[in-house]
């Protein structure tokens, strides 16, 4: 079905995507519901495409309102900078940071970006990593190293940070919020990969257990982790930080912990567990909340708006909490 009214109600079964799984469909409610009731735009087409998507904003949106405040925006400036400047691996998608209401990594910039201009407000959940951590020095957006780096990936965010005693630490971080794992990287891993695994710190045979589409990713990122930790720094760990309820996403990052010989460097994180542990910003917490994180109240606001006029109540205020 291809939908021609770019603004019909975000409750429309019109704007059901057929390949989305149950997860995806929830999340993709979520941010039309926020598109519409939250920004007043009309939906979108797909990048690239004339398609409407009810999860894109429409063609000419620039920063605003995707990236919800002006430090998200500036990080996401500086990142973009950041890439051309010092040519390391990296891609900043500009319809994707624009227009795409469903894509992690906009949530990255709203999230990381937005606290990065004050690192010290991510001190206490550093903290749940390494209890003895002092002070959170720096945090990139979309950054790896210029060198070493045979993937020519990045990290969504990397936070660095120094231990009693100036030990450097750091955070490798890989964001998810709606993507089907299952088709994130379908295709075999490089031998390249499998060689860096087979040499690394790593159970045997961890190379052919881990080459599947949902793990490879995960997979991928603790290689570039590890890297990481063998330069400038006395410990790395591997964050992958999605919503509590991501439940693919929490499998995938246990069966990648248990083929490491330390399953300690790679963790899963929920965005609560960043966002609870930042002191203040708390219009900033409020409105990041509403829009990704309220997803268990879409059937109640479905039946709310399917309701005759008249007999409509108050949307809930209850937040999702982890």
């Amino acid at each position: 079905m291809t939908v021609s009214d770019a603004n019909l109600p975000w409750t429309s079964s019109e704007w059901r995507e057929r390949n989305d799984s149950v997860w995806q469909r929830t999340l993709r409610l979520q941010q039309s519901w926020w598109r519409q009731t939250r920004t007043g735009m009309a939906a979108g087409p797909s990048t690239g495409g004339t398609r409407l998507v009810s999860s894109m904003l429409p063609v000419g949106t620039e920063w605003s309102p995707n990236l919800m405040t002006p430090a998200a925006v500036a990080s996401a400036r500086r990142a973009r900078l950041d890439l051309e400047t010092e040519r390391r691996p990296g891609i900043i998608q500009i319809d994707r940071l624009h227009r795409n209401l469903l894509s992690s990594q906009p949530l990255c910039f709203n999230l990381f970006g937005h606290l990065s201009a004050e690192p010290s407000t991510l001190l206490e959940w550093v903290r749940t990593f390494h209890h003895d951590a002092e002070s959170v020095d720096c945090v990139r957006l979309e950054w790896a190293p210029l060198t070493g780096n045979t993937g020519g990936s990045a990290f969504d965010a990397f936070v660095t940070y120094t231990r009693s005693g100036g030990a450097r630490g750091f955070l490798g971080i890989e964001c998810k919020y709606a993507e089907n794992l299952t088709k994130a990287q379908p295709r075999p891993a490089p031998e390249k990969f499998k060689v860096e695994t087979v040499n690394g710190p790593w159970r045997e045979g961890a190379e052919t257990r881990l080459d599947r589409p949902s793990l490879r990713q995960f997979w991928y990122n603790q290689l570039l982790t590890q890297r990481v930790a063998a330069g400038d720094f006395t410990s790395g760990i591997g964050v992958v930080v999605a919503c509590h309820d991501d439940n693919p996403a929490r499998r995938a990052v246990e069966a990648v912990r248990t083929e490491l010989d330390d399953p300690s460097s790679l963790r899963f994180s929920s965005i609560n567990d960043v966002i609870d542990a930042v002191p203040g910003h708390e219009r900033w917490r409020r409105a990041f909340t509403e829009r990704y994180l309220t997803y268990d109240q879409i059937p109640a606001r479905l039946a709310q708006d399917n309701e005759p006029p008249g007999r409509q109540s108050a949307d809930p205020a209850h937040v999702h909490r982890s």
